[in-house]
């Protein structure tokens, strides 16, 4: 079955899209958030809304394409290989200018986890408890003193050297993920060939879970870009069911927390080893009872707090939404006893002035725009700029 593509921009409303039963009903399974579908008065007629969620929705008879507001996708597949920790992303890098959002995050992601697991897959030991014929481990004795009427196959307990280990249960996980996108031939023999590398492998009943457990290690290092992506991947992914056995496939990123991990992984580059960058790190606002709070950046020096960061993927033009912003960023800098913060944000409908001190603490709250437009040179000699301003911003050493 064809789908009919219906094109959205990033925070953006379509023109009236006609939807079936079916389609409503996979509609549901999506978070308000993303997608948020009303009614005209049209009866079958609806008008679909995006927020910061870009890619796509695959409903019944509708193909929902979100694309983000930036003008090159090269640089918003830089930004997912930065917060990645990929040092070089750019391969095929001239493909990527005129491609799908979707296409090109499966392509990035495919080809960073063949890179990983070229070389074979990481393997470690999992502990097993099973009857075999032969003895193997350790005999477990106390369950043939409870049954000693039944001592063949001989219960053991060993461990078992495998590739059925939870880096390669997410990494195939995203790779399933992604074969249920729309996807271009060449794209789709990569995922294919991938499949087969990972035989060995089982799958995960919680994928998200094991991502999220995973520490890094000397052992699985050279995986960790991989299962950074893989991470994105499954958070955005989803699939529901809509009318009798067809399926619909989602897969949705968040522009806001990909461009605050954009911009923690940038800075803490640039920024090292002068400052240390610390990303959502619980802090107190409150001694009793304790109210904490998790501020998007915090800069230290020497083990001192030097300077608060907040980030913001997009300012609304509403008076009350660029209050509340400087709010948060007053109430982090008021607890953690800091004189100055700075707001980080890429896009607003109306900017924000620059600077602004705060009546009665004289704190000083810095907005500092950083747009992703333009060649990704230019981001990355923005970025400089940035890391230079938060040096001039940050609070004196002792030392100093």
């Amino acid at each position: 079955m064809t789908r009919r593509t219906v094109p959205l921009p990033e925070y953006g409303a379509s023109v009236p899209v006609q939807l079936t039963g079916a389609d409503l009903r996979v509609l549901q399974t999506v978070p308000r958030e993303r997608l948020l579908a009303t009614p005209t008065m049209e009866p079958g007629l609806f008008t679909l809304r995006a927020s910061s969620w870009v890619g796509t929705v695959e409903l019944d008879t509708v193909r929902v394409r979100v694309v983000p507001k930036v003008d090159d996708l090269r640089n918003v597949l830089g930004m997912f290989a930065s917060a990645a920790g990929l040092a070089d992303w750019s391969v095929r890098a001239s493909d990527y200018a005129d491609a799908d959002v979707v296409e090109g995050i499966a392509e990035l992601v495919l080809r960073t986890i063949d890179q990983a697991t070229r070389r074979g897959l990481v393997h470690g030991y999992r502990s097993r408890m099973e009857r075999l014929p032969v003895l193997r481990g350790r005999l477990l004795v106390a369950e043939l003193a409870a049954r000693p009427w039944d001592p063949w196959p001989a219960p053991c307990a060993y461990d078992d050297f495998t590739a059925d280990v939870a880096e390669n249960r997410v990494l195939l996980a995203a790779v399933k993920a992604i074969r249920g996108w729309p996807l271009p031939p060449e794209v789709r023999r990569l995922s294919a060939d991938l499949m087969s590398r990972f035989e060995e492998v089982s799958d995960a009943s919680d994928p998200w879970t094991e991502a999220e457990s995973i520490r890094e290690s000397p052992l699985n290092e050279h995986y960790m870009p991989a299962l950074r992506l893989a991470a994105i991947v499954l958070e955005g992914a989803g699939v529901a069911h809509g009318a009798g056995d067809r399926e619909a496939v989602s897969f949705l990123v968040d522009m806001n927390k990909l461009y605050e991990r954009w911009i923690g992984a940038e800075l803490a580059t640039r920024l090292w080893p002068t400052l240390q960058v610390l990303e959502q790190r619980s802090v107190a606002l409150s001694r009793r009872p304790r109210v904490s709070m998790q501020p998007d950046l915090l800069f230290r020096e020497g083990g001192r707090n030097v300077l608060v960061g907040d980030v913001k993927y997009k300012l609304t033009g509403s008076g009350l939404a660029r209050n509340e912003d400087y709010y948060q960023l007053l109430a982090y800098a008021t607890a953690l006893d800091l004189p100055r913060g700075i707001l980080i944000y890429c896009q607003a409908d109306d900017a924000p002035a620059r600077h602004l001190t705060v009546v009665g603490g004289e704190q000083d709250l810095v907005c500092y725009p950083l747009d992703l437009g333009g060649p990704w040179k230019d981001v990355g000699e923005r970025l400089d700029e940035l890391a230079d301003v938060v040096q001039h911003l940050r609070v004196p050493s002792y030392s100093s």
